[in-house]
């Protein structure tokens, strides 16, 4: 390389050596001199957003589909207010990203200079760690820094902050070896006591009941699936998903151990897990629920409470909580190998199969016209096809029927923050060649409109299919004024999908719930065939 090289250049070089191909990205003046050097490089895209919630979500969507470290570019202070919400959701869905945060020249950080602000302070609160640079010296040290820690489950968000004048900055001819040398990677070996397993192999061998609450981070590996079942079935428990997964479980959902999701309300989580005398977590958020109401049961003092994670941070420090610091994989593969090789699948001891206590077995919803249209939707989704699911409020009716074998076909969004399923979706499509569907609210579909254009851009085949029922209908389930209901409306004035998503050079479909299936079926091939995005909006009238 030349011995003149920015430091933007042997960053762009640095990454490339590590295997990062694509860099997302929104930029701004601060992020010029990053742009002039990918310009240089012939070997690294840059997958050009309109508008960083779009543009996080692309990287989140394809962090979290290939679980390998995605590269974000974004724009000062404006830009990372931005992103803010994508980024707040991939630190729950624990999705790899290494964030290139652009920054005022330093020489002006005591002028309070135009776009200048004090990014560590914003971003600490979201990321894993953030590296501040003020010297182009610390850059090549606190890269090899965020990139270990990218490395380490749980994973998640880390932000290097990057001035515009460092960046541009010439790398002197002393620092090209520090640059060139190997980067290896981190290995974790926290491997449990001989001790703890046979705790763990006594309390599953127990007559009473136990319920075993698998998270999203244990399902990370399709490795651990099998031996996942083992556990379930050599213990009979009952296994539930977390409360707000979002991924689906390791187990079929007609096998007789699984239970579904479990509840979001705190008081009908009390009383379903004070019931079980044995609560097991396994890289679980189980305690996170939507609020806490005036009927609050501290459920787990009536239960023996074991949780086993790689992260301190998500352990529940209650009375009567064992917390076992481990590698996620390797508890359970070490696990799985002291028990029997052939095991049973049998229901969980002493209580009725599939009591409808999980939200995977609610009762249909009364419109019956929602609940055909979702069935059939679910028949014609292939078995292959990945499900992006940010559908809100049709959520519960969707996964009734939507049957998918492997936590990898189906991803939900994780923090909350609406605008991320179309983005993710679109991400996705940068790993698969085949269509990624998404299935989106009329509402988180106006957020992420963003990520259509780059999806035009590259002819990706994202499909998405918007359920529009004219408002926050998730807010209005919940409001027992029905006169507030009107607040909550998205009717006035009517928005004219088609010319909008047509404006983006879509191919664009409408049609009404109450078609018939044998009417919207033509439609659903139609739209799932083209050659490059494709957008059906599904109207329901409430």
């Amino acid at each position: 390389m030349n011995p003149m090289a920015s430091y933007a250049d042997y960053l762009l070089m640095w990454l490339r050596r590590q295997g990062i191909s694509r860099i997302f990205g929104n930029p701004g003046t601060t992020e010029l001199p990053l742009i002039e050097a990918l310009a240089r490089r012939l070997d690294m895209d840059y997958v050009l957003g309109l508008h960083e919630t779009a543009l996080c979500a692309m990287a989140d969507g394809l962090a979290r589909l290939s679980r390998k470290i995605q590269v974000v570019s974004l724009h000062a202070a404006p830009g990372l207010g931005n992103a803010q919400s994508m980024i707040y959701n991939a630190s729950f869905s624990h999705s790899p990203l290494l964030l290139l945060i652009g920054q005022q020249d330093t020489r002006l950080r005591y002028e309070r200079p135009f776009l200048g602000a004090a990014l560590k302070d914003w971003i600490s609160p979201l990321v894993l760690e953030v590296w501040d640079i003020t010297e182009p010296d610390h850059l090549l040290r606190s890269l090899r820094q965020a990139w270990a820690r990218l490395q380490v489950e749980p994973s998640g968000p880390v932000a290097l902050i990057l001035p515009m004048n460092i960046l541009s900055a010439p790398v002197p001819k002393g620092e090209e070896a520090l640059w060139q040398a190997s980067v290896f990677p981190v290995k974790t070996t926290n491997r449990p006591s001989e001790e703890t397993i046979h705790e763990f192999l006594t309390l599953l061998s127990l007559a009473s009941p136990k319920a075993l609450v698998v998270g999203d981070r244990a399902v990370l590996n399709p490795r651990v699936f099998w031996d996942l079942a083992r556990i379930a079935h050599f213990g009979h428990c009952d296994v539930f998903s977390e409360p707000f997964a979002s991924q689906l479980t390791f187990l079929p959902w007609d096998d007789p151990c699984y239970q579904g999701r479990l509840p979001r309300a705190e008081a009908d989580l009390s009383r379903l897990l004070s019931s079980y005398r044995h609560v097991i977590g396994l890289g679980t958020e189980m305690f996170r629920v939507f609020t806490r109401g005036s009927d609050h049961v501290p459920w787990w003092t009536q239960s023996s409470i074991i949780q086993v994670d790689s992260d301190v941070r998500y352990f529940h420090y209650a009375p009567g909580t064992t917390n076992v610091l481990a590698s996620l994989d390797t508890f359970i593969l070490s696990l799985a190998k002291r028990m029997p090789h052939e095991i049973r699948c049998e229901p969980h001891c002493g209580l009725d199969t599939k009591r409808n206590i999980g939200e995977r077995f609610r009762r249909p919803e009364a419109n019956n016209a929602a609940e055909g249209f979702w069935s059939s939707l679910a028949s014609w989704i292939s078995p292959d096809m990945v499900v992006v699911d940010e559908s809100i409020s049709a959520q519960n009716a969707l996964l009734r029927h939507l049957q998918r074998q492997y936590p990898s076909t189906y991803y939900a969004e994780a923090g909350g923050s609406l605008g991320w399923g179309i983005g993710a979706a679109v991400g996705m499509c940068f790993e698969r060649a085949k269509p990624v569907l998404a299935i989106v609210g009329d509402g988180s579909a106006l957020f992420g409109l963003y990520a259509l254009w780059t999806a035009v851009q590259y002819q990706l085949p994202v499909r998405v299919l918007i359920y529009d029922n004219q408002g926050y209908q998730i807010l209005k389930d919940q409001l027992a004024d029905a006169k507030a209901h009107a607040l909550l409306d998205i009717r006035e004035p009517v928005i004219h999908w088609t010319p909008l998503l047509e404006g983006l050079s879509c191919f664009v479909l409408e049609s009404d719930l109450s078609c018939s299936s044998r009417t919207l079926f033509p439609m659903w091939e139609q739209f799932i065939n083209q050659e490059g995005p494709s957008v059906w909006v599904i109207h329901e009238q409430i």
